[in-house]
């Protein structure tokens, strides 16, 4: 899944400077798969309209998929399962309740890793809202 792929053969690039100081921080999460909680920042719980003392102390997956928009969920999680079996990075663009009870446009970054045994075990990455990340049209 590419994200914006609005058009056959075309694909967006995101690019983030998240040292430039008008960027909000990133949400930061890491999902422990076998446990299924997903452990994450302040920053990824305010996107996600949660409490941080909840989000740091890790949250179930459903949590999460819960605030995502019904239209955006079934892509989100099939990309999500793309990522852990294609053992390939996820790149998503979709809509997540915020804490102001309103839909967000959120780029999310991830990567599922294994253990020795090839089992996946843990998956991270970032959530930035997608007007802080500047995209571009590529065209194949």
């Amino acid at each position: 899944m590419k994200p914006g792929a609005d058009k056959p053969g075309t694909e967006r690039i995101f690019a983030v400077d998240l040292s430039d100081p008008e960027t909000e921080d990133a949400g930061i999460f890491t999902w422990d798969v076998t446990k299924d909680l997903v452990y994450a920042d302040a920053a990824l719980a305010e996107l996600f309209g949660l409490a941080a003392e909840e989000t740091m102390r890790g949250l179930p997956l459903q949590s999460y998929l819960d605030r995502v928009h019904p239209e955006d969920r079934p892509k989100l999680a099939k990309a999500i399962t793309e990522t852990i079996v294609g053992e390939r990075p996820q790149q998503s663009v979709y809509r997540v309740t915020a804490a102001n009870n309103h839909y967000v446009r959120v780029a999310a970054f991830g990567r599922c890793f294994r253990d020795r045994d090839g089992t996946p075990v843990l998956y991270s990455g970032i959530v930035i809202l997608e007007s802080e990340a500047s995209t571009a049209p590529v065209h194949h």
